[in-house]
């Protein structure tokens, strides 16, 4: 994450696009003729994991967040919809190939088919609205914001006209912080939930193929629920809307603790769709507050960070299952850090846009960036507050 990022945003997305979509493609063919265990790893997480980390995820996200401003929040919810359904609609044909032609196939198929079409869909992505000679969605011509649609009042303030931050900018704020911490907390949790769930939903006394359908069914809520999402993102501000998803989730945990029967599962899985679908307006949050010249980075930061808490929390869950033989310590551990999570969505604010100075005679324009913050402090004592 930390490395692609930079490159997805002084390249663009289109040539990352390219070229992790063959490298991952290269690796599933490649998987085609491995006759070892190690040999698998490596192609896997070495060719595969890298091409996927460097041609998808953020760098998709970062070209939705490069086009689109006022209605940023339904063109990401369209796009992370996409991982969603993809997944959905083409799992079932990749277990069935493997049950009647054999897993070397199917990768060695996958890897065809996926070089076949990430580069002409990736030819079609451009770097910039502005490397058309055009504005970007929600952004008159003059850099102002577009005059907002009937009913656009009430929509939350997404300005074009705002600066971008650059990387040091951003992690100045407390915003970016509390964006980070509350992020890291989603995901870990949302990593042991997304691995265990089957395991929770037999421990509540479902059968294991009965939980494996209601989890599925599960991921297929969740489309609908993003794209509510998103649409909601465009009119309302997205605090209010995230923090509802944590403490969806966090009622989730609950149920399965206090409810009994089957009830409990239902809601589990109901409330926790909502909570994927509302964990798409992260996302937007980052982009509507830190804006489109380094979102790349912003979010391959994050991204070191919460992997390293989806990558634990997993582990943590398992080891105190198989030390007590029941979920319940997990899900009492993890109420609370939903909560935590909701409240840091809540409080956050939209951070004061830095100030920027051109250089004096005889001023670089490093020393300018410098004295900005100086003046920016200067004139928060006195100004207004931010802005939410």
């Amino acid at each position: 994450g930390p490395i692609v990022g930079p490159l997805v945003d002084r390249f663009g997305a289109r040539p990352m696009i390219i070229f992790g979509g063959l490298i991952a493609s290269l690796g599933f063919i490649l998987l085609h003729w491995v006759d070892s265990y190690w040999a698998f790893l490596l192609i896997f997480l070495g060719i595969v994991s890298t091409g996927k980390s460097a041609g998808l995820g953020q760098t998709l996200l970062s070209a939705v967040n490069r086009w689109f401003v006022r209605r940023r929040s339904l063109a990401m919810s369209i796009c992370i919809t996409g991982f969603s359904s993809g997944g959905a609609f083409i799992l079932p044909l990749i277990t069935l190939g493997v049950h009647t032609i054999g897993w070397r196939d199917v990768m060695l198929y996958s890897g065809i088919f996926m070089a076949l079409v990430v580069v002409p869909l990736g030819l079609m992505v451009r770097h910039s609205p502005e490397s058309m000679g055009i504005a970007p969605e929600g952004v008159n011509q003059g850099g102002t914001p577009a005059t907002p649609r009937k009913g656009g009042p009430s929509a939350p303030r997404t300005v074009g006209a705002d600066p971008d931050y650059s990387v040091r900018e951003a992690l100045r704020t407390s915003t970016f912080w509390v964006l980070l911490v509350a992020t890291v907390l989603r995901v870990t949790l949302w990593g042991a939930v997304s691995l265990h769930s089957v395991e929770m939903l037999a421990w509540k006394g479902v059968e294991r193929e009965t939980a494996g359908f209601l989890v599925s069914l599960m991921f297929f809520l969740s489309i609908p629920m993003r794209l509510a999402a998103g649409v909601l993102g465009v009119r309302f501000p997205l605090q209010p809307l995230l923090c509802g998803g944590m403490m969806a989730a966090g009622l989730a945990v609950v149920s399965l603790l206090l409810v009994p029967g089957h009830l409990a599962v239902y809601l589990f899985v109901i409330l926790m769709a909502v909570e994927q679908g509302g964990s798409t307006l992260n996302w937007v949050a980052l982009g509507n507050f830190f804006g489109r010249a380094s979102f790349a980075s912003l979010m391959g930061l994050m991204s070191a960070c919460f992997n390293i808490g989806m990558l634990l929390s997993p582990i943590y869950a398992g080891w105190i299952v198989d030390r007590t033989n029941s979920y319940a310590l997990v899900l009492v551990t993890f109420a609370p850090l939903y909560g935590l999570s909701a409240l840091l969505y809540l409080v956050m604010r939209r951070p004061v846009p830095p100030l920027r100075t051109p250089p004096l005679a005889g001023q670089s324009a490093a020393q300018a960036r410098i004295d900005s913050p100086m003046q920016q402090r200067g004139q928060r004592a006195g100004g207004p507050s931010p802005r939410d």
